[in-house]
């Protein structure tokens, strides 16, 4: 893969932020929540895409969001939400072409007016799934520390001459990468979010962070520290609340945990270098700053591979 700096992108004014992982229970939801709150607090116009059509986790959550909203002591921030229905349709070609058009409705919607867009995806290949992919200026993918999950990217095997292929969920991005590429001359930047890192080092967590950062060079993705397992995420998920939220409202102060999520959140917002507002430019013109700095990013990482 390749990035030309002459060749200027076709970008939209809307950064869309893809969050997805074939592999379930790795916290795509809880990123996808608390990526949301986050921008809007920093004073974005965000909108939310809800693909998981099943659990519907991110669309409860601004569910209840709302509901607080109406009788909260203070602003708590909405984004433009959407939950598109899957298409019942039993011919495959008919169904797909249902989605699309809901989907693409939907992201008509908000590319002008909203500055992020946040999709939340199911942990299962699908037109859906893949069609969010092929849209990414930002994707993201939680993982847990385990050879496990690591195993939906590369193949992981006691034998060495079938260790490290390139396993399904990788190939999904590779492909939404070359199609990119051809459509508006895009990039995806993908990020590896160590997600529910216990707090004492294991050797198997060590293990797993020296291959994933050699799976980085060869698959071409960053790698961010994530969420911790925090009980305060579950606890405040009824109330559509968040540990960026004026929890102080409440107990006067933060605790030692809520300080730390919002550490934790904050660090991740950072790690990501999603486009900043920048003095006398408007957003699209920073996206095209970003464009130019996340290009310079993968033409480093080509170099160090000889290319």
């Amino acid at each position: 893969m390749t990035f030309d700096a002459d060749e200027a992108p076709e970008l939209r004014a809307a950064h869309v932020i893809v969050v997805a992982n074939e592999k379930g229970g790795s916290g795509k939801s809880t990123l996808s929540i608390h990526l949301a709150v986050a921008l809007m607090k920093a004073g974005y116009r965000v909108a939310t895409i809800d693909l998981d059509i099943r659990q519907r986790t991110l669309t409860r959550f601004f569910e209840n969001r709302a509901s607080w909203a109406r009788t909260a002591p203070w602003k708590v921030e909405l984004p433009k939400h959407f939950a598109p229905d899957r298409s019942e349709s039993p011919n495959r070609q008919d169904s797909e072409t249902a989605e699309f058009a809901v989907f693409a409705e939907a992201i008509g919607e908000v590319e002008h007016d909203y500055e992020f867009v946040v999709i939340d995806t199911p942990a299962s290949d699908s037109y859906l799934m893949r069609l969010a992919h092929s849209l990414a200026d930002t994707l993201i993918s939680p993982m847990n520390d385990s050879f496990i999950d690591m195993d939906v990217l590369s193949r992981v095997h006691h034998d060495r001459s079938q260790r490290g292929m390139v396993a399904q969920y990788a190939e999904i991005v590779l492909e939404a990468r070359r199609k990119r590429r051809l459509v508006d001359n895009g990039l995806i930047d993908w990020i590896m979010v160590r997600n529910r890192v216990a707090t004492l080092q294991t050797n198997n967590a060590r293990q797993v962070d020296q291959t994933l950062r050699k799976l980085a060079v060869e698959l071409r993705f960053r790698v961010a520290e994530g969420l911790h397992d925090r009980v305060i995420f579950r606890e405040l998920f009824p109330l559509g609340l968040t540990a960026l939220d004026a929890l102080e409202e409440f107990h006067h102060t933060l605790t030692a945990s809520q300080k730390s999520a919002r550490r934790e959140i904050d660090a991740l917002v950072s790690d990501l270098r999603l486009p900043e507002r920048v003095a006398g430019a408007d957003h699209l013109e920073s996206r095209h700053i970003w464009f130019e700095q996340i290009s310079d990013y993968y033409r480093d990482l080509g170099a160090r591979r000889g290319e």
